[in-house]
């Protein structure tokens, strides 16, 4: 293969060729980003361990359920809207 004439070789390619990126997603049927899918079970699972610390007035349950809680609500809100 030959190579290019220096007047042709392009040394960064366009945006056209190489696209916008993109954040991480399991694909456009899904509609859903990687962030919110790991961000909602840790809600789901720090509202529980609330609830049962409420019930059993047990510390790590709060600690886990507020951890949990915030860690799962900032990784929503960093994903993109369904």
């Amino acid at each position: 293969m030959s190579r290019l004439d220096e007047r042709r070789r392009e040394v960064n390619p366009s945006r056209e060729i190489s696209g916008r990126r993109r954040g991480p997603s399991f694909g456009p049927k899904m509609g859903i980003s990687v962030p919110i899918s790991i961000g909602l079970p840790f809600v789901v699972v720090g509202g529980f361990l609330l609830f049962t610390a409420i019930k059993t007035d047990r510390m790590l349950f709060w600690v886990l359920g507020t951890i949990g809680l915030a860690a799962g609500a900032m990784l929503m809100a960093s994903g993109k809207r369904l």
